[in-house]
């Protein structure tokens, strides 16, 4: 593999007599983080130019993954999106995920804490967020302010939107470095006292407007409820499935679930060694600010609670600092339209993503989890 200036100029992967070539796709709006290009995009085709079909695919990210190339290309460069097969069915984004990830030695991450809604398609395969088309979801790294979170995130484009509809990347590196040189006092104050990420989950009927998501889903806490059950069964079930998270959390008005986590504000990542903002702040500001409830009681003009990350001693973050946040993520994103039957390998860690409103057409964006076991593979403490 010959490196330019980060980029590879092919990668060759041969299995059973079938040579793919990987080759670079020019991305105008790209940026350059730490000397990589951010995001990597490849195109998959046969060495002869030939279409590659959806297992000819899979057998070569699958071989690129054995040989650690899919690893080094996701550590340097925070997310690749591969260009191939243009198969958008859920199967095949099974099939190459699964490649990309068992190839590696990964495992499919145990959802916990979910605050949305996803639909099952498949073997490791859930629908993205199934929020309304016209609001955007702003900048996050999967689960961040869990204390429980994938090391990847896979996305995967069934529906491309004719309009809009944009897969927005940000890396996360170069969130911390513009938050340093913006906001240093912010940076010093946060790594020091860390963060309180608090949540507030409706009761089950009670579902909310633009995000459909109670505490006793299955992906949230509701894994071992049973139809039948009555209120006070379902929280005990509940109650158990929210202490692999945390201790702190409450019972409140309208049996409705509030859930404090506490987590540091930055980290490093276990390849590079260098510090990232790994993080749910812009995405939660944002989605707030939206629905005008940035101030006390946090209340949104649907109905929802947005209570903001506070200090983990429970003091408030000053606002101007979560606007700053939020802003700096969209001025160094990257929005890529993707095609249908593309897949984006996600590194979590150190790339947030988010989902651009769309105006025309459908959009329908699949997403895959997973997780490493190696320690040595773990984030690390800032």
């Amino acid at each position: 593999m010959v490196i330019h200036s980060g980029v590879p100029k092919e990668i060759i992967s041969e299995v059973d007599g079938v040579k793919v070539a990987f080759r670079p796709i020019d991305l105008p709006n790209a940026r350059i983080v730490h000397g990589n290009q951010f995001p990597l995009a490849m195109t998959m085709t046969k060495e002869s130019g030939e279409k590659v079909t959806v297992d000819e695919a899979a057998n070569a990210i699958r071989d690129l993954s054995e040989r650690g190339i899919t690893t080094e290309l996701m550590n340097k460069h925070g997310a690749l999106v591969l260009r191939g097969p243009a198969d958008p069915s859920p199967e095949a984004f099974s099939k190459l995920v699964h490649a990309a990830e068992e190839g590696r030695g990964r495992v499919p991450y145990d959802q916990i804490g979910l605050a949305g809604s996803r639909t099952v398609h498949g073997k490791e395969v859930f629908s993205a967020s199934e929020s309304p088309p016209h609001l955007w979801i702003y900048h996050h790294n999967e689960y961040s302010r869990y204390t429980k979170f994938p090391s990847n995130i896979h996305f995967f484009c069934n529906v491309s939107a004719e309009e809009g509809g944009e897969s927005p990347f940000c890396h996360s590196g170069e969130l911390f470095d513009r938050l340093q040189e913006d906001i240093p006092e912010f940076v010093e104050e946060a790594a020091r006292r860390g963060l309180n990420s608090p949540d507030v989950y409706r009761a089950p009927g009670k579902e909310g407007k633009n995000f459909i998501f109670t505490w006793a889903g299955p992906l949230a806490f509701g894994r071992d409820i049973k139809p039948g059950d009555d209120m006070a069964t379902m929280k005990a079930k509940a109650e158990k499935e929210i202490a692999k998270l945390t201790p702190h959390f409450w019972w409140i008005e309208d049996d409705q679930l509030e859930v404090h986590q506490h987590v540091p504000a930055f980290r490093r990542h276990p390849a590079t060694g260098k510090p990232i903002f790994f993080s749910s702040i812009p995405g939660r500001y944002g989605t707030a600010l939206d629905r005008g409830a940035t101030d006390p009681p946090y209340i949104g003009d649907d109905g929802m609670a947005f209570p903001p990350a506070t200090y983990t001693d429970g003091e408030a973050i000053p606002k101007k600092y979560l606007h700053r946040a939020w802003e700096i993520s969209n001025e160094c994103q990257v929005a890529i339209k993707m095609e249908e039957g593309d897949i984006a390998l996600v590194d979590n860690y150190q790339t947030t993503h988010a989902r651009a409103p769309w105006t025309k057409g459908n959009r329908k964006v699949f997403v895959s989890m997973w997780d490493t076991l190696n320690p040595k593979e773990k984030i690390l403490d800032y």
